[in-house]
């Protein structure tokens, strides 16, 4: 019997759990439960996560967090 669950810790279902503006709520309280302290994240901002070159021999970049 094949299991219908996915980790979430993986990569690709991390960023599709976590990494869309519609969950933007739930990555707020991840991330102030990580990183526990004084300070709290109370709004952040998803940005385009690519660098597009504009030479075609350039490797594009893709950012997972801008900080």
């Amino acid at each position: 019997m094949s299991s219908r669950f996915v980790n979430p810790f993986t990569d690709l279902v991390f960023k599709i759990i976590f990494g869309q503006p519609a969950s933007k709520d739930l990555l707020i309280i991840l991330l102030n439960e990580l990183l526990s302290g004084e300070h709290h994240i109370e709004d952040l901002t998803f940005l385009d996560k690519e660098d597009r070159s504009e030479n075609i021999h350039d490797k594009g970049i893709i950012y997972d967090l801008y900080c």
